[in-house]
């Protein structure tokens, strides 16, 4: 299928752009054009979940008039001359990303973020002028939905076909006019596995000090003027993409020295089959992404949270006080649970608290309350899955390894009891409440006795309410 067949598809399938028929006619000279990482994915064949779209020839006012008229329009500010809209009768779908054309240009203050930009609107702008100041090539193309026209004048489409990212016009210029999207083209190379251009790439290598730059703000602090959520932002895109391939391009640029010095380290630190700590940690990563590998646990993808664990799997300090000192600096936990990057930071602490617990203890002698929570879950499965990925990427055949088979074995027989008895766990036959009524005050003895009975529970030696409380109050005689 042609380019701009493939997009006519989409525009005319996809349910947010029915109301363009409509604008034409109350608007005959106004052109409508599909531009950005929109028209990038359906050229790359994906379906895209938000829609970016440019009005050209109607004034600001008209649009905004028209918009509130046919469903519900929210005007994002006159400094970008953009509307968030949704359609009526598509309630249950993402808003419309709505502009007009507009130039951009470096203002006095501007000192490499976003924020510093001179954004001018003009309804009348040719939409060419509109795509120069995008990017990169694959964002700097325009659909024309009335003629079916594909606007391409920086070849984007060519670069789209050799899986290349090209910043549009001057790199050097790009950057500095928003340092963060050094970081775009680096998570645009990882999600979809895609070249850098030289020149490009060259400007990405020149210019990360921009994306450290301090000012002092109104109350005489000094803070970045780019966030740190936004580095981590773009870091945790392209590496739940494609972990490897993201930890490759960001040592290669020299950003993974810049904000994860702690892995940076790791390409220094040899170990005795002659590796880097660096090499086994992509090993790790690479066995994760395979779906032959994570289908062993019955788990359909490896989880942003264990992805971003098995990045510290072997630091070599407190691995959860690095985890957790990541985690912070650079927001991880940014994404809500909606959303496949959301990365459970608490998550991420107990598998790397517990990831090494097999080198100490037998699961064949642990107690079965502990083996419960340790591995009878779907976290649990979880850090079974990563544990044998470090080991594997280790190279090391340990005794660590072969306790992960018994625990693996061990799970799978309490999961096969379970799955007889028709329910997802044993439930639980005591509480805290039962604890109190007895007498005994709050504290840490509590959990020792609920693991008593739920260990008594778990090796088949009591069934029922009665039977746990008969044995709770045996224990808390011998108190």
């Amino acid at each position: 299928m042609a380019p701009e067949d493939r997009v006519m598809v989409f525009a005319v399938s996809e349910p947010r752009l029915t109301w363009t028929s409509l604008f034409f006619d109350d608007f005959p000279n106004a052109e409508i054009y599909i531009v950005g990482g929109t028209l990038r994915d359906v050229l790359l064949g994906r379906l895209p979940k938000d829609v970016d779209v440019v009005i050209r020839n109607v004034v600001l006012e008209g649009v905004e008039k028209w918009l509130i008229a046919h469903g519900a329009c929210d005007f994002v500010g006159r400094r970008f001359g953009t509307f968030k809209f949704v359609p009526h009768g598509c309630a249950d779908f993402a808003p419309l990303d709505i502009a007009l054309p507009r130039t951009e240009a470096i203002g006095e203050k501007h000192v490499s973020g976003r924020k510093g930009l001179e954004i001018f609107t003009d309804y009348r702008l040719p939409i060419q002028e509109d795509l120069a100041r995008r990017d990169f090539t694959i964002n700097a193309m325009a659909h024309n939905i009335k003629t079916g026209r594909l606007i391409d004048p920086f070849l984007g489409l060519r670069d789209l076909s050799d899986g290349l990212i090209r910043a549009v016009l001057d790199p050097q210029q790009r950057f500095y006019e928003d340092a963060t999207r050094m970081l775009r083209a680096l998570r645009f190379a990882s999600q979809f596995y895609f070249a850098i251009e030289e020149k490009t790439w060259r400007a990405i290598q020149n210019n990360l000090d921009l994306l450290s730059v301090k000012i002092v703000d109104e109350d005489g602090n000094h803070r970045y003027v780019i966030p740190r959520e936004s580095i981590g932002k773009e870091f945790l895109l392209g590496f739940i993409a494609h972990p490897v391939h993201t930890l490759r391009l960001w040592l290669e640029s020299g950003a993974l020295e810049m904000f994860l010095p702690v892995i940076a380290s790791l390409k220094d630190v040899v170990e005795a089959d002659d590796e880097t700590a660096l090499q086994k940690t992509m090993n790790a990563l690479h066995l994760l992404k395979r779906p032959g590998f994570v289908y062993q646990y019955g788990i359909k993808e490896a989880s942003p949270s264990i992805l971003i664990a098995a990045l510290m799997a072997f630091t070599q300090e407190d691995q959860a006080k690095i985890g957790f000192s990541i985690c912070k600096s650079l927001h991880f936990q940014q994404f809500p649970e909606s959303n496949r990057a959301h990365v459970n930071c608490k998550d991420v602490m107990w598998f790397l608290k517990h990831l090494h617990d097999l080198q100490s203890q037998d699961p064949a002698s642990m107690r079965p309350s502990r083996f419960e929570r340790l591995f009878c879950s779907p976290r649990g499965q979880e850090l079974l899955m990563l544990t044998h990925a470090v080991l594997i990427a280790s190279g090391q055949h340990t005794v660590e390894r072969e306790r992960l088979h018994v625990a693996r074995r061990l799970a799978q027989q309490i999961q096969d009891q379970l799955d007889e008895l028709g329910v997802e766990h044993l439930p639980k036959l005591l509480h805290g409440s039962d604890i109190q009524e007895l007498g005994v005050q709050p504290g840490p003895v509590y959990r020792e006795l609920i693991d008593k009975v739920r260990d008594a529970q778990l090796a088949h030696k009591i069934h029922t309410k009665e039977e746990a409380m008969s044995l709770l109050r045996t224990l808390v005689r011998d108190l």
